[in-house]
């Protein structure tokens, strides 16, 4: 603010009787009596602050001495000399005492900061410190007005900050704001959805309660840090097609006003059921090999919550127990692809249509391309969703460990571990996106990634066979492992080991990039196609 930068604007909300919301004022209290003084001119109403909290309260507490536990001071020497050096160091934080003095030191070199905003009283203090106070002595008289000038002209630019300030209008409906919600997400900005509705159906319902209760008492939803707002998907979903009329597959888009509008009476009557279908949909997605930090995509699994719940609290069963290897190749083929041209909210309206059409008449849903060749895996990039499908594909596919052998479960620890050594591309010049490319990854316990950590394979694959046949293990165990992993080749011939050597590097992966595929057409079947999706075509993650 001294140097007239711009802070970004605040976002309010004129509050009104018809558009209430549950609110908490920032956490500031207005200590100096004298800047009341500086309130007079601010009009009565109040303002819900949608973004911008943290630095109005950040300002508040500095120019209104309004801190609860400190109190800031300038130092006036410090900005004489480090505000020519291009430093702003010259804020002093204090514990708050019994007393907040106007000056601190007994020079006066410390002016508490709200006093900044009083030009006479501010001026005053920074003369009497610069010219008495004996720390600029070695000044002459023009060379101290000229240092008192700069501080109080820093002063003054402060007090002269304007700060811009949106304000939606009084009489905004609701959907208007969840619309200035959803634009300000797509720029950036954390602002979910889910503190909004939980301010919104303060105290009946309270949302966060409620929501917190049931991460509790489910807590693969913590584990996989969902969101609040799809519960509040799942609700709609469910009440939205209770309510609705023929056609039973009615097209319903839980956008954000919906959700806004859902009924107190309705959250309640349904939770629990949803917030059990949306456990079970997460667990089914853990043992489809997903971990939280390879989860694909959150919106199909809001789909499959939400039939499973309409379905559950009717006929008390589970529509997906019988179903598994359909729902299956349906969830990898849809998480293999997704079209920017579709936005998040109308592809789970549309999986939830098909679903609950598959769940009532036994007609399965259409299972959409997979775009996905050999070739295209040798330059898949980390963030494309498909990467991380692939790593599911890798969790499910692995029974044992490549390096100890012992059995991964559910709960394991998994690593994605570089077969040849990320180290090896300023090594021996190995292309560094061949080398972070998911034909050179595997899946392995924790511990094993970290033991393995740099080695080359030819090394540790050949330690493999050594120490199998040492502990007299057959080594036809050895290549089910080997085969789970999707390594190419037989640890039986007496040459495999040295088969990986760094010269061909590229043929491994050409190989490996031909046994994945294999395995993905194992799981999603004829829905497998040969050609690569452009980058432009597909989006990274959950775009939403």
């Amino acid at each position: 603010m001294s140097r007239s930068y711009p802070i970004g604007s605040l976002l309010l909300l004129s509050k009104n009787s018809e558009l209430q919301f549950n609110a908490r004022s920032i956490e500031a209290e207005i200590h100096s009596s004298e800047n009341n003084s500086q309130m007079n001119n601010v009009d009565d109403n109040e303002y819900y602050i949608l973004d911008g909290q943290q630095r109005l309260t950040s300002i508040a507490r500095v120019f209104l001495n309004a801190d609860l536990k400190r109190c800031y001071y300038f130092d006036l020497k410090k900005m004489k000399e480090s505000h020519e050096k291009g430093e702003d160091s010259w804020i002093s934080c204090l514990k708050r005492g019994k007393y907040t003095p106007d000056r601190k030191d007994k020079k006066g070199q410390f002016l508490r900061a709200d006093i900044v905003l009083e030009q006479a009283r501010a001026d005053v203090y920074v003369s009497e410190y610069i010219e008495d106070s004996g720390d600029f002595d070695r000044l002459d008289r023009k060379e101290s007005r000229e240092a008192a000038a700069k501080i109080k002209g820093i002063f003054e630019i402060i007090r002269n900050y304007k700060v811009p300030a949106i304000i939606i209008e009084r009489s905004s409906k609701i959907e208007s704001v969840c619309r200035i919600f959803e634009t300000i997400n797509s720029t950036g900005t954390r602002l979910k959805t889910f503190d909004l509705a939980v301010a919104r159906f303060y105290p009946e319902p309270d949302l966060r309660k409620l929501w917190q209760s049931t991460q509790e008492k489910h807590p693969i939803l913590k584990d996989f840090d969902v969101d609040g707002e799809r519960i509040l998907q799942v609700l709609y979903l469910v009440t939205a097609t209770c309510n609705q009329d023929n056609p039973k597959y009615k097209y319903m888009e839980p956008t954000r006003s919906s959700l806004m509008n859902l009924k107190p009476q309705s959250i309640y009557e349904e939770w629990d059921m949803a917030s059990e279908s949306l456990a079970e949909a997460y667990g089914f997605a853990k043992k489809q090999g997903a971990r939280p930090e390879t989860l694909p995509r959150h919106s199909l699994l809001v789909s499959l919550a939400a039939v499973r719940s309409l379905i559950f609290r009717e006929q008390r069963v589970d529509p997906w127990s019988e179903n598994r290897d359909i729902i299956r190749r349906w969830y990898f083929s849809k998480v293999m692809q997704s079209s920017r041209a579709q936005s998040s909210n109308y592809q789970v309206s549309q999986d939830f249509k098909a679903l609950l059409k598959y769940a009532c008449t036994g007609q399965p849903p259409e299972t959409p391309t997979v775009d996905l060749n050999p070739e295209s895996l040798l330059t898949l990039k980390s963030s494309d969703v498909r990467y991380k499908s692939l790593q599911n594909i890798f969790a499910i596919s692995v029974r044992q460990d490549f390096w100890t052998g012992d059995e991964i479960k559910l709960e394991s620890q998994l690593h994605d571990h570089h077969i040849f050594p990320k180290n090896a591309n300023k090594i021996h010049n190995l292309a560094k996106n061949k080398l972070d490319s998911i034909c050179n990854r595997m899946t392995i316990l924790s511990d094993s990634n970290l033991y393995l950590g740099e080695a080359y394979p030819k090394e540790y694959f050949k330690e493999m066979v050594d120490r199998a046949r040492t502990a007299g293990i057959p080594l036809g165990d050895l290549s089910r492992r080997v085969n789970d992993c999707l390594i190419p080749g037989e640890p039986e011939d007496p040459q495999w080991a040295d088969s990986f050597s760094i010269n061909r590097f590229e043929e491994f992966c050409r190989e490996r990039a031909n046994l994945i595929i294999s395995r993905v057409r194992q799981i999603v079947g004829d829905s497998l196609q040969g050609n690569a999706a452009s980058d432009n075509e597909l989006m990274d993650d959950d775009d939403y």
